[in-house]
C-alpha cells in the first residue's frame, strides 16, 4: 500500500512540472518512396531500411520510380587509442568511430545533397584480462554506432529533403 501511494504521488509530481516522454524524433517523417542505394556502405543501408520500415515508409525497388535516391557510401570504423596506463604503458581506452557519407538526388540525377558526412564514436574501456568480452563489446558498440547513424542520416534526411505529400 505505500510503495502504490510513493509511485502515485511520483506520478502526480512529474506530470505536474510538464515532464513527458519525448518519443522518437522521426515521428514526423513525411518522405515515402525512397530508393536506398548503398555502395560501399552495406550494414548502415540495412539498418536504415529497417528504420524506415519501421516508420512505415514506402522503399521504392527501383531508381525509376522513387521521389528520392539516397546513395549511402563509404562506412568506415576507426578505432584509436585514448588512454594509456602511466604504470604499465598498456593501453586502458579505446574510442571507435564511425565516419559515412551520403548523397541525395532526385531520379533524374539532380542533386540535393552532396557528400554529406555523418560522425559519430563511442569509447569504450580495455581490459588485458577479459579480451574475449571486449571484442563482443567493441561487436556490440559498432551496431551501436550504426544504429546511430543512420537515426541521423535520416534526421539530416527530414530536414534537408521537401516534402512529398
Amino acid at each position: 500500500m505505500k510503495t502504490r501511494l510513493i509511485l502515485i504521488y511520483t506520478l502526480l509530481l512529474t506530470t505536474a512540472c510538464g515532464f513527458h516522454l519525448r518519443g522518437s524524433q522521426l515521428n514526423g517523417f513525411d518522405i515515402s518512396n525512397l530508393y536506398i542505394n548503398s555502395s560501399s556502405a552495406p550494414r548502415l543501408t540495412k539498418e536504415v531500411k529497417s528504420q524506415l520500415i519501421g516508420l512505415n515508409k514506402s522503399l521504392a525497388s527501383s531508381s525509376q520510380g522513387a521521389a528520392y535516391i539516397i546513395t549511402l557510401k563509404d562506412e568506415r570504423f576507426e578505432k584509436s587509442v585514448l588512454s594509456v596506463s602511466a604504470k604499465t604503458g598498456k593501453v586502458e581506452e579505446y574510442q571507435i568511430v564511425l565516419n559515412v557519407e551520403f548523397n541525395a538526388a532526385y531520379p533524374d540525377g539532380s542533386s540535393i545533397i552532396e557528400n554529406d558526412r555523418v560522425r559519430v564514436t563511442r569509447d569504450f574501456i580495455f581490459d588485458e584480462n577479459d579480451v574475449l568480452g571486449k571484442f563482443s563489446e567493441e561487436g556490440l558498440l559498432e551496431d551501436d554506432l550504426i544504429r546511430s547513424a543512420a537515426s541521423k542520416v535520416l534526421r539530416r534526411l527530414q530536414a534537408l529533403l521537401p516534402d512529398t505529400k
